[in-house]
C-alpha cells in the first residue's frame, strides 16, 4: 500500500511539473519585430565594425553597438515574461560597454583586441537573433 501511495505521489508531482512547463511556455514572450530588429542592427554593426579595427572609423561602430545594445536591453526589459532575453541583453550590453570603455580610456587599443570584441559581439547577437527569431508568433 505504501508503495502505491508513493508511486501515486511521484506521478502527481511529475504531472504538476509538466503543467508548470506548459504554463511557462504559454506565458513566454511572443516574437517582437522591434526586438529582433534591434539585435539584427547590433549584429550587422559588429560585422562591419570588425573590418574597421585599426582605423579611426571604428569609433562610429563602437558607439553604435553600445547604444543599440543599451536600447535593446531597455526595450526587452519592458516585455512581460521575457526574462531569458533580458538576461542575454544584459550580457551583450556588458560586452559592448567593455569595448566602448576601452576606446574611451584613451589608451591604445590593439587591432586584435578590437577584432576579438567585435567577433564576440557578432557571435552573441547571432545567438540572440536565433533565440528571438524562434519565439512563437
Amino acid at each position: 500500500m505504501k508503495k502505491l501511495v508513493l508511486i501515486s505521489l511521484l506521478v502527481s508531482l511529475t504531472g504538476c511539473a509538466s503543467i508548470n512547463t506548459i504554463i511557462d511556455a504559454y506565458r513566454m514572450a511572443k516574437f517582437d519585430s522591434n526586438e529582433y530588429s534591434l539585435v539584427n542592427q547590433i549584429h550587422t554593426q559588429a560585422q562591419v565594425g570588425v573590418s574597421k579595427c585599426g582605423t579611426k572609423e571604428v569609433l562610429v561602430y563602437v558607439d553604435n553597438v553600445y547604444v543599440k545594445s543599451i536600447e535593446l536591453r531597455n526595450y526587452s526589459a519592458s516585455i512581460p515574461y521575457n526574462k531569458e532575453t533580458v538576461t542575454m541583453t544584459i550580457e551583450l550590453a556588458a560586452i559592448t560597454k567593455g569595448l566602448k570603455d576601452r576606446y574611451d580610456s584613451g589608451d591604445a587599443v590593439s587591432q586584435k583586441y578590437c577584432e576579438l570584441k567585435f567577433n564576440n559581439i557578432e557571435n552573441s547577437s547571432g545567438t540572440m537573433k536565433t533565440v528571438i527569431g524562434s519565439k512563437p508568433r
